[in-house]
């Protein structure tokens, strides 16, 4: 009778010690946070940053990829070699049905950009095949065919910085003159209307007293048909053309605003005392991705607001620059 009534106790024990581990690992799959794999596509942001200690070192910097809860951080491309040190990335595009990430970095002696897979699998840099240089890239978009291409460059015969805008594909990897720079203009972050029949883009025009007037102007990709939305004094920075087509984000004066393709209904968006910046589109076109500064010293944010400016929350805060990217 006593070694059965051990028997049973031991069994009612086991099953209660069972039960317990049951539980807490079931809390513990509920509870586990997403990794990008995990990741619904419409929830990931993919961002350049030297946050990492030794990319900052290298004087270099890292494409990141994270979830809109700020969960998910990943590294997917490293430090790139070049020569004998590393190249610092100024602008990255994504093409989420092909897959593609592509990388620009303003560098006098790289003639081409990076291209890879969004996983950064494939890092090769893509040279062009005709005589068109692509020396000094600083800002680049994939036309959403995911071939045509459009990089804004550095147009390296002038005192000041004048920037070019070059139109190409990544099948033929020939590329050509669409705006050319002078001393008075310089044409910089250019985007594709979401039928690829168009592109925009930011003019800057030196005018008289060194002061810079901007206009925000929309053409054929060929650079045809130009025509100019509006004109300001204030600074104009950043424009992307929304998924759906209705609608156009940009950074003027340090602040996000949106505008429709006709010129119309200019509405501002954030009222940032430090400032934001490079505002990207959800795929959805119901949300906006944006980088702005933090109120602590070396942390820069990435935040997502409603189409609206609404309800706006930080993704991540990160200890180092921070340029936006794409939304895919």
């Amino acid at each position: 009778m006593a070694i059965w009534t051990r028997s049973r106790r031991t069994n009612i024990i086991t099953a209660y010690v069972l039960a317990v581990v049951v539980l807490f690992f079931g809390r513990q799959v509920a509870t586990h946070e997403l990794t990008p794999a995990s990741e619904t596509v419409e929830n990931v942001l993919i961002f350049i940053s030297d946050s990492d200690s030794i990319d900052a070192g290298r004087g270099s910097n890292s494409v990141y990829s994270i979830g809109l809860g700020g969960r998910g951080l990943k590294r997917i491309v490293g430090s790139i070699p070049h020569g004998d040190g590393y190249l610092r990335a100024t602008g990255i595009d994504c093409h989420t049905a092909s897959q593609a990430l592509v990388i620009a970095s303003h560098r006098q002696d790289l003639n081409g950009f990076h291209h890879a897979l969004l996983d950064g699998s494939g890092l090769h840099l893509d040279k062009p095949k005709n005589g068109t240089a692509l020396f000094a890239t600083r800002q680049i978009a994939i036309a959403p065919d995911g071939m045509g291409i459009l990089i804004s460059r550095q147009a390296l015969a002038f005192a000041v910085p004048r920037f070019n805008l070059v139109a190409g594909d990544l099948f033929t990897r020939q590329y050509s003159m669409v705006k050319p720079a002078t001393a008075a203009l310089s044409y910089q972050s250019p985007d594709w209307s979401p039928d690829g029949r168009q592109i925009v883009y930011i003019i800057e025009e030196l005018v008289a007293d060194a002061r810079n007037s901007y206009r925000l102007a929309i053409a054929k990709p060929d650079g045809s048909d130009e025509r100019a939305l509006f004109e300001t004094t204030l600074s104009l920075t950043d424009v992307a053309w929304s998924p759906d087509g209705k609608w156009l984000a940009l950074a003027m004066s340090r602040q996000i605003y949106k505008l429709r393709p006709n010129g119309n209904d200019l509405t501002r968006l954030t009222n940032h005392s430090s400032g934001a910046s490079q505002p990207r589109w959800s795929p959805d076109s119901q949300r906006i991705s944006f980088a702005a500064p933090s109120s602590f010293l070396g942390l820069n944010q990435l935040l997502v607001m409603d189409a609206d400016g609404r309800n706006i929350q930080q993704v991540a805060g990160i200890r180092g620059d921070v340029i936006n990217g794409c939304w895919i």
